[in-house]
């Protein structure tokens, strides 16, 4: 009787093809994973000195269907933490995607939904339409973030290989969320019985977990928690937590640091260096799924990945003929009176990026101009 009201008050605008159209079940749950997406799109987890005085608000989740599965993703607005909803049995579901703000009006009547209330939610490529026994709201499409556009690539490439790492069931998985850190911390998580504990080493095993205090944005959802699984690859500064729930999971992955944003790494450098013609990826428009580990369409409404500057960089060093081989099979790079030396194998280079950040955010421009120089010749 409840549903039947709702569908009978259901007055949809048919100016473009419905992506998806339908109850999130069980309802109450959906209802607070998406306002756990909106928390994150609203929550900086890093504030770099130059805006302080400068706040930018980027709260816009993007629904993508797919025909399979209805996903909704954010990024804080640091790009420190990625997350995914995924809803495995959202029924009959078209392609496509859009990108809107979850605003405090959505805000409000997703709060409404309790016990075993109805949400209803209709996704087109303007904008979507939640509906409640208490109300209803719509959210039209805004402009994507670019920062989101490159967070979306650069999170894929850490994601891509990645394996489980620990499995927790119902029991575990509530009570190691329950006892997240509350502060900042370099930390990694290590089996303990049958459940996760954080201890301030590494070891071989071990799950990287520092600034794991940003995870405790999901704990409105872990009376709803059937599990948590954690992915990661072998030496990865890396990890991403799925909290397994009924009929859905939420997919998060944090940045190794909080003042290192996804946006900001060099994943896919070293193959576009070597010619990658993978458009899709570098550009936000391929998901990659960690749990499946297959990837997923995501046909961005707008928006596009700013130019990474070390790559240009590492263009314009080698059309300017500054890139010399060495006869001890390295290389030596001279520009604006800057010299730099240059080995391949093992990596390494002389200035200050390599010294701080070596490999781990993609190479630097010296090593990638070298290495493009290497398969010239």
């Amino acid at each position: 009787m409840i549903t039947e009201v709702l569908l009978e008050q259901l007055e949809e605008d048919a100016s473009s093809a419905v992506l998806f159209q339908g109850f999130l079940e069980p309802g109450a749950q959906a209802a607070q994973a998406l306002l756990v997406l909106g928390k994150v799109a609203r929550t900086r987890f890093w504030m770099p000195p130059s805006m302080v005085n400068r706040l930018i608000a980027e709260s816009d989740p993007v629904f993508t269907a797919d025909r399979t599965t209805l996903r909704a993703e954010a990024f804080s607005p640091c790009c420190g933490l990625y997350a995914r909803l995924d809803l495995l049995e959202a029924g009959d579901l078209g392609e496509g995607c859009t990108n809107v703000d979850l605003s405090e009006a959505t805000r409000t009547v997703l709060a409404g939904v309790v016990a075993q209330d109805p949400l209803h939610l209709t996704v087109r490529g303007e904008g979507i339409r939640l509906r409640t026994l208490d109300g209803q709201n719509d959210e039209a499409v805004v402009p994507l973030p670019d920062r989101w556009v490159s967070g979306f690539a650069e999170v894929a490439a850490v994601t891509a290989g990645a394996v489980e790492k620990a499995e927790l069931d119902k029991a575990e998985a509530r009570n190691f969320l329950r006892r997240l850190p509350t502060s900042v911390g370099q930390s990694w998580a290590v089996a303990s019985g049958r459940g996760l504990r954080l201890t301030s080493r590494s070891g071989r095993d071990s799950i990287p977990a520092t600034g794991l205090h940003r995870l405790r944005v999901v704990e409105p959802l872990v009376r709803f928690a059937q599990g948590l699984t954690v992915y990661t690859r072998p030496d990865s500064e890396v990890a991403t937590w799925v909290l397994r729930l009924e009929r859905a999971r939420l997919v998060v992955t944090l940045s190794p640091e909080l003042s290192r944003g996804f946006s900001g790494e060099g994943g896919w450098l070293n193959a576009l260096a070597a010619g990658l013609e993978a458009p899709e990826l570098v550009a936000g428009r391929a998901g990659h799924d960690v749990v499946d580990g297959t990837w997923f369409p995501r046909e961005l409404p707008s928006g596009a990945a700013p130019a990474n500057g070390r790559l240009a960089k590492a263009r314009e060093l080698l059309a300017a003929g500054a890139v010399q081989r060495l006869p001890d099979g390295g290389y030596e790079i001279t520009r604006a009176g800057s010299v730099q030396r240059v080995r391949l194998s093992p990596a390494g280079c002389t200035c200050a990026w390599w010294a701080k950040h070596q490999e781990n955010r993609g190479p630097c421009s010296h090593v990638l101009a070298a290495r493009m120089s290497a398969a010239e010749s």
